[in-house]
């Protein structure tokens, strides 16, 4: 949860630069001016960074890995720009016997990797400028992600399978040229977990009781949604 807020307060901070007050440039020369025009349609966009979260409440999603990706962004009216993409990270996570006692359930870490295609919507907050340097967006990302399939060792049966998911995001663009920038980025990925009905089973080695169930998932449902920061470095280049 820590890791969640501090992606939130990152994203907050990077819109507020954005909605710093934006003075008419009436007066000034295009020399002394803090604004320049973003040239062209169409930037390649390339990005690494880190995965962060816990797992979700029962610790088995994909966590804590390395993301790299890449996408192409089309600026519309240079005010919403669309993306289309995809991107592979190499994350880690859980095993739970849920037949195992509970002190001990909880096997070391396997790894997960996961690979997905995205389309996104950018709103550009300085829409065909930038600011000091800065372009500053905000968007929303919709995608399919799959992940790695479930090894024997997890004879719990649990699979992250193929889920869709939806990216909320905020970032800048640090122009370095005309054609070229450097991009930082925050996301949160909203995903969900479907786990296995063994998990809802009280297991062999140390059942529970109905007031005091044992069982990795006790409550009642089949999943739920969990969302998984991350952030990112990045470079794009107009082509």
């Amino acid at each position: 949860m820590r890791r969640a807020l501090l992606v939130a307060f990152f994203a907050l901070t990077l819109s507020l630069l954005a909605i710093s007050p934006v003075v008419a440039q009436v007066g000034r020369t295009p020399a002394t001016s803090p604004y320049h025009d973003i040239l062209g349609a169409r930037w390649l966009d390339f990005s690494v960074g880190r995965v962060l979260g816990n797992g979700g409440p029962l610790l088995v999603g994909p966590r804590n890995g390395t993301l790299g990706g890449a996408r192409v962004t089309f600026r519309g009216d240079h005010t919403l720009s669309l993306s289309l993409g995809g991107w592979y990270a190499s994350t880690v996570r859980h095993v739970v016997d849920a037949n195992d006692s509970v002190a001990t359930r909880v096997k070391p870490d396997i790894s997960n990797s996961l690979i997905a295609a995205e389309f996104s919507l950018h709103l550009n907050l300085t829409g065909a400028k930038s600011w000091h340097g800065l372009a500053p967006f905000t968007a929303i990302g919709i995608g399919l992600a799959k992940g790695q399939a479930t090894p024997k060792s997890d004879t719990s049966g649990y699979s992250f399978g193929t889920r869709f998911y939806f990216a909320p995001s905020a970032g800048t663009r640090i122009m370095l040229a005309r054609s070229v920038a450097l991009r930082a980025e925050a996301r949160a990925l909203f995903w969900s977990l479907k786990y296995p009905t063994s998990y809802s089973v009280e297991p062999v080695k140390q059942p529970g009781t109905v007031s005091n169930p044992n069982a990795v998932n006790t409550t009642g449902k089949s999943g739920g949604y969990t969302v998984t920061p991350a952030l990112l470095l990045g470079l794009s280049v107009r082509f």
